[in-house]
């Protein structure tokens, strides 16, 4: 089972975010209609599928960010992650909507944030 996991996951790596963006109205909107059917099971997998890529690549960007340091990665020279306007992600500080690439109406960022050790 494991490796025909690693399987899919290389193959969906293989696929640009963008490409993945382009279906995931489609999926969102199969999900949100529950049926108790296979079709929608297997729309339910794709759904999710495309959220663990866009997951990934969030994530990827989070840590390569920290580990590069901001200037390597800014797109302006003044930006630095939690320190201006915007997070690393776009959004403004306590916008809850969170920013979203492109701006459709069903894509969603998921904020992520490093752990606050207690």
């Amino acid at each position: 089972m494991e490796k025909a996991l690693l399987k899919l996951a290389k193959q969906l790596n293989a696929y640009d975010e963008a490409s993945l963006t382009e279906l995931w109205n489609k999926y969102e909107a199969e999900v949100s209609n529950f049926e108790p059917t296979r079709k929608w099971e297997e729309a339910a997998v794709v759904f999710g599928m495309i959220q663990a890529v866009r997951l990934k690549n969030q994530l990827f960007n989070y840590h390569w960010a920290q580990t590069a340091g901001p200037e390597s990665m800014s797109p302006r020279p003044d930006f630095i992650p939690g320190k201006g306007e915007d997070d690393l992600f776009g959004s403004k500080p306590g916008n809850k909507s969170g920013g979203s690439a492109g701006g459709s109406k069903g894509s969603k960022v998921i904020r992520l944030q490093p752990r606050k050790d207690s």
